[in-house]
């Protein structure tokens, strides 16, 4: 991890051409949930003393999309004092991790609710819901005919052309079989259950994140391990719970990622004396764990600033990622 010095947040507000509105030094909440399995990347981000004109402009959806960049500057400041506070133009392009410095997009998505209120102080607030790949997930849809001697490749390209109009570019790719089916097919209908068909045939699961397409498979890793101390932000001490996994914390880090891995030193792992021996999970002998979940807590004027994670010891099969997850969210609430 680069040296953690001063905290890196910007928030995006964007139309859907990608265009749109940067907003830094404004006081803003935010938790974000990203696991395995079926359900998408959410968002809920709570913003103060936004200006009545982006409010309504949200609510007349002129602003469709969000997204949220975090981390750490490094030693040197990117905004100056004079633009903190400030709104400029965003150019679509302008995003991810840049000038070597250790930030990186956490969320991108589609504003599905907003609400507003007022705190006991005179703060205004702005309440928004977003999900990942919202809109694509629900209105994009697929109709068309595959000659026979199609593959599974040639079925993937019409799946991720679909996607296309909606934001959602071609990211990881799963691995093809070679297999050319003698028969010709159509495709009329929602492209998430073509997604699902594309994921049996190679034997991997698929997640929109951050506007793109990901495949992998039971073996394939985001990233190789990342090791996590005190020293490259590890906060406290990982704990184990039971049917849920290793629970680990850390500084917001946007080089970690699902699917990805992380490597502990065991001398960490903290085993409390109440699990039964048959609810022990056994630690990975090299100390390195899969990244089955991870959720965002920041606060850009409070303490808040860290990402808590579901792992399990490399290799382990998780039969059930999504109790797995409900027992980790209900345990570090």
């Amino acid at each position: 991890m680069n040296q953690n010095w001063s905290r890196h947040f910007e928030l995006q507000l964007l139309k859907e051409d990608g265009s749109g509105i940067a907003l830094s030094g404004f006081k803003v909440t935010f938790k974000i949930d990203w696991h395995a399995g079926s359900s998408p990347k959410t968002a809920e981000v709570k913003i103060y003393n936004l200006s009545p004109d982006n409010v309504n402009r949200i609510a007349q959806k002129e602003y469709s999309k969000i997204r949220l960049i975090a981390g750490y500057n490094g030693l040197e400041p990117v905004v100056s004092n004079s633009e903190v506070g400030k709104i400029r133009v965003v150019e679509p392009v302008e995003w991810g991790p840049r000038d070597g410095m250790n930030f990186g997009v956490i969320f991108s998505g589609d504003i599905r609710i907003w609400m507003t209120g007022r705190e006991d102080t005179p703060d205004d607030w702005i309440i928004i819901q977003a999900i990942d790949g919202h809109e694509a997930l629900m209105s994009a849809v697929l109709s068309a005919t595959l000659a026979k001697g199609y593959t599974v490749y040639d079925m993937y390209q019409f799946a991720a052309g679909a996607l296309k109009p909606f934001g959602i570019l071609p990211g990881r790719l799963p691995p093809f079989p070679e297999t050319k089916f003698p028969r010709g097919y159509t495709f009329h209908g929602k492209v998430s259950s073509y997604l699902d068909q594309i994921g049996k045939l190679c034997k991997a699961t698929w997640k929109l994140s951050n506007d793109r397409l990901d495949y992998f498979n039971a073996t394939e890793k985001a990233h190789p391990p990342v090791s996590l101390n005190s020293q490259s932000g590890l906060i406290g001490r990982p704990q184990t719970s039971t049917n849920a996994g290793v629970t680990l914390k850390c500084l917001i880090n946007p080089t970690i990622l699902l699917h990805g891995q992380v490597q502990l030193d065991q001398n960490t792992l903290y085993k409390p004396e109440l699990l039964a021996k048959d609810d022990y999970i056994r630690p990975s002998p090299d100390g390195v764990y899969d990244i089955y979940g991870i959720t965002y807590n920041g606060d850009t004027r409070g303490d808040q600033w860290y990402m808590t994670m579901m792992c399990f010891p490399a290799g382990q099969q998780v039969n059930d990622v999504e109790e797995a997850w409900k027992k980790h969210s209900a345990s570090n609430k």
